[in-house]
């Protein structure tokens, strides 16, 4: 008796989309046999010129390529499609693996290279590598489209709102609550050395690392451009500061791509003895400063004897 199967077990990756560009027929066919297993939206060409005007009308997530040296108009497809869309993931397949200048060359051009006869282990490796960066791309757009443009952010003028709220609320001195201050390192350099794209992806990629970090109740605003402020509601000063030591290490070990290392810089200060939003925000700030002071990439709790 016949019986459905449920997509899932069919279609792995049912929401990306995949071109498939390979003159040879038979290399052709069992890969659309591998892939129609695991993705739903499929686009097949036999030559460049075919797969580029299939990327332009379809914008695919994936470019599956097979490139040989004697027909270098399939690079320059792989370098247009670049130029249409810097983050498209590209695997290219080639049976040149005696030719360590070739596959030297062609490497600026993809995200994976899979060398002929293709091990199918390796293949799905980079197919899986592929959509991981894919769904990690959406996530924080989805993020960025939820909220505001610099992904679940506050601006600053309702962040000060929630704050003075909270120092209404524990006027008593019974619910403390910290501050965390916090800065990305040499901000403006990213911009210089890699465009204003590059310092809107690292702006977005360190709001998602401490939205995935810190609680539903605490809150999570913007100061000036590269700046960011985090109110944490009964949070003493030291669980604020472990917080903060934690924030900076996943920021310092985060790839940014091309883009090379990134840190930030913490100022901690926490509320007590009837202090004032603007006493708060000012702490907080002269922490920093020490922070940034002492060699920045650190985080530091204010004290009077700043």
């Amino acid at each position: 008796m016949a019986r459905n199967i449920p997509q899932y077990l069919t279609y792995q990756f049912p929401d990306i989309k995949v071109l498939l560009v390979e003159e040879e027929k038979f290399s052709r066919e069992k890969l659309l046999r591998i892939l129609k297993r695991r993705f739903t939206t499929l686009f097949v060409a036999s030559d460049s010129v075919e797969g580029l005007k299939l990327y332009q009308q379809y914008q695919p997530d994936i470019v599956i390529i097979d490139i040989t040296m004697d027909q270098m108009g399939q690079l320059e497809m792989v370098q247009r499609i670049r130029e249409m869309n810097a983050n498209v993931q590209v695997i290219l397949t080639t049976n040149h693996d005696d030719n360590d200048f070739f596959i030297h060359m062609i490497k600026g051009y993809s995200n994976h290279i899979i060398l002929k006869p293709i091990n199918l282990d390796y293949f799905f490796q980079a197919i899986q590598s592929s959509v991981n960066q894919i769904q990690l791309e959406n996530e924080i757009k989805n993020n960025i489209a939820a909220v505001d443009y610099f992904a679940n952010t506050i601006d600053r003028v309702k962040f000060h709102e929630y704050l003075i709220e909270e120092v209404k609320r524990t006027r008593d001195g019974t619910h403390p609550f910290s501050i965390i201050k916090m800065e990305i390192d040499f901000f403006q350099k990213i911009i210089d050395g890699f465009g204003m794209n590059a310092g809107e992806e690292v702006l977005t990629t360190i709001s998602t690392i401490i939205q995935q970090k810190i609680s539903e109740k605490d809150i999570l605003g913007r100061g000036k451009t590269d700046e960011f402020f985090l109110l944490l509601p009964n949070i003493e000063a030291d669980d604020a500061v472990e917080i903060a030591e934690s924030l900076r290490f996943l920021i310092e070990n985060f790839d940014f791509k091309s883009i090379g290392k990134v840190t930030c810089s913490f100022g901690v200060t926490e509320h007590l003895n009837w202090k004032s939003k603007k006493e708060l925000l000012n702490e907080a700030e002269i922490a920093l400063h020490k922070s940034k002071k002492n060699g920045r990439n650190r985080v530091t709790l204010f004290s009077k004897a700043h």
